[in-house]
C-alpha cells in the first residue's frame, strides 16, 4: 500500500550540491574527455539558466548585439575565470579573544594583504599586524587569527558573470557616447528628465548630500573620538572612496538591485570583507546617513 501524506516539494533551482560538485570536479579533471563531459552533461545546463537569467534580471543586455552572442561571451570568459574559484580557502579574520598563553606572530602589512584572503598551511595561527597612517602618522596594532572559509561555487560564477556583463555594457555606453553627433546629444537632452528644472533641484540636494555624508564619515574617522573599531574604519574610509566617486564606481543603466549589487561588490573587493561583516561595521555610518537626509529634506 502507498504511503499516505504530501508529495515531497520538486525543487525548481538549477543550482544544487551536484552541480557545485561538478565545478569542482571540472576544475580538477586533466583528461579533457572527462572535462567536456561534466561540462556538457552538468554544468552547461545550470550556466545557461544563470547568465540568461542575469542578463534579464539586472537588464544587461548590449543593444548592439544579439542575445546569443552576449551569452557566449560571458560562458567563454566565465570559462577562462572557473579555474580561480577554491571551495576553501584559508583567510585571517580579526581576533579579539584572550590572547594569554597563544603564540603570536608578527607580520608586515604588506604581507598581510597577501595572505588575508590566500592564507597556506604554513602561515602562523596567530599574526600581529601594524597598519600605517600616513596621514595622520598614527599606528593601529590588530590580531587576526586563521580560519577556514568555505565558498560555494555558484555565488562565484553568478559574481564573474554579472561583473562581465556589466562591463560589457559600461564599454557599450563609453562607445555611444564617443560616437554621438551634436544632434543626437541634443534630442537626448530635450527628451530626459534627468535635465528637467525639477530634476536639477533634486540632483543638487542629492549632491549636497552625498558631498556631507563623505565629509562626517572622513571628519568620524579622522578625530579618533567615535570610538569606531578597526574594522569600522576600514568600511568607513571605503564609503568616503565610493561616494566621492560614485559616477564611475556605479552602472550607468539597471535596475536598483544592481546597484546595490555593485555597491556591495565594491566594498568586498576594496576591504576584504564577507557582506555580514560589512553590514555589521556600516551600521554607524548608516545612522549617520540618515540623520543628514532628514535635516536636507527638512
Amino acid at each position: 500500500m502507498a504511503k499516505r501524506g504530501r508529495k515531497p516539494k520538486e525543487k525548481k533551482g538549477y543550482f544544487y550540491d551536484k552541480e557545485e560538485e561538478a565545478i569542482v570536479n571540472y576544475i580538477n579533471e586533466t583528461n579533457v574527455a572527462e572535462k567536456n563531459k561534466i561540462f556538457n552533461t552538468i554544468l552547461y545546463p545550470a550556466l545557461t539558466k544563470m547568465i540568461e537569467s542575469l542578463i534579464r534580471r539586472y537588464k544587461l543586455f548590449v543593444p548592439d548585439e544579439e542575445f546569443e552572442q552576449n551569452f557566449s561571451d560571458t560562458i567563454s570568459y566565465l570559462l577562462t575565470k572557473i579555474g580561480h574559484f577554491k571551495p576553501e580557502m584559508l583567510c585571517y579574520d580579526e581576533y579579539n579573544g584572550d590572547t594569554d598563553g597563544i603564540e603570536i606572530v608578527d607580520m608586515s602589512e604588506s604581507d598581510f594583504k597577501e595572505k588575508v584572503r590566500c592564507a597556506e598551511e604554513e602561515d602562523p595561527e596567530y599574526i600581529h599586524v601594524t597598519f600605517f597612517n600616513k596621514n595622520d602618522e598614527t599606528n593601529k596594532e590588530c590580531v587576526y587569527k586563521k580560519v577556514k572559509h568555505k565558498y560555494k561555487a555558484y555565488s562565484y560564477c553568478g559574481t564573474v558573470c554579472r561583473n562581465y556583463l556589466m562591463y560589457k555594457c559600461s564599454q557599450y555606453t563609453k562607445k555611444k557616447l564617443r560616437n554621438y553627433s551634436y544632434e543626437d546629444i541634443y534630442d537626448d537632452i530635450n527628451n530626459d528628465e534627468r535635465f528637467s528644472t525639477d530634476t536639477d533641484n533634486f540632483s543638487i540636494h542629492a549632491e549636497k548630500l552625498i558631498s556631507k555624508a563623505s565629509d562626517e564619515i572622513e571628519t568620524m574617522i579622522r578625530d579618533g573620538i567615535s570610538g569606531l573599531t578597526e574594522s569600522e574604519v576600514k568600511v568607513g574610509k571605503s564609503l568616503v572612496n565610493l561616494l566621492r566617486d560614485w559616477e564611475n564606481v556605479l552602472p550607468y543603466e539597471g535596475s536598483k538591485k544592481l546597484q546595490k549589487s555593485s555597491i556591495l561588490y565594491y566594498l568586498r573587493e576594496d576591504t576584504m570583507m564577507t557582506t555580514k561583516e560589512l553590514r555589521d561595521n556600516m551600521r554607524r555610518f548608516k545612522s549617520l546617513y540618515y540623520f543628514l537626509k532628514e535635516k536636507e529634506i527638512n
